[in-house]
């Protein structure tokens, strides 16, 4: 890959691989040094990364480096107080129609998507937030199609599960 072909993907592609970190470490500077790892990282294999696939490697390695964030963020927790991380208990709180008109409807989805794993945050952000296609997810994840399907479909059932406790429904 010739520094122009690299320069050509980085603005490409760095709003998404930004975007993705963002959703998943919901932290602005450990998705902006994400993001940049990713894109440096790509930088140094550039001679092993075909242009057609920067893509699915760019959002593996991502992926990759902000579930070493998240780690980071556990063992930092484990060694720091002490205090235990308490899961939010689903509230009795409006109805959606309530919720959307409030403008309170986007902050229930990122308390939601925020009570998900990481592994699950990850594909649905990847699907539905991205559009990626499953083929390129599976590849990111380094996982099978039908993994990822089952995986994605879990998901989004753990997902409408957390959205219907807080009173969203369809």
């Amino acid at each position: 890959m010739k520094q122009t072909e690299y320069e050509s993907l980085v603005t490409m592609h760095k709003d998404r691989v930004h975007s993705y970190a963002m959703t998943i470490l919901r932290n602005p500077a450990e998705a902006q040094d994400a993001a940049q790892d990713a894109l440096i990282r790509l930088w140094e294999h550039r001679a092993t990364v075909p242009v057609d696939g920067a893509r699915p490697w760019l959002m593996r390695t991502t992926h990759n480096l902000c579930i070493d964030q998240i780690r980071r963020r556990k063992v930092r927790s484990e060694i720091g107080d002490g205090d235990e991380v308490v899961e939010a208990r689903p509230d009795a709180g409006p109805g959606p129609q309530q919720l959307a008109e409030s403008g309170d409807l986007r902050r229930v989805i990122d308390r939601a998507l925020d009570a998900l794993s990481p592994d699950d945050r990850a594909v649905i952000v990847m699907r539905e937030v991205q559009n990626l296609p499953y083929d390129e997810i599976a590849a990111a994840l380094g996982v099978p199609l039908g993994t990822l399907k089952a995986r994605l479909h879990r998901a989004r059932e753990r997902l409408r599960t957390r959205l219907y406790r807080a009173g969203v429904t369809p």
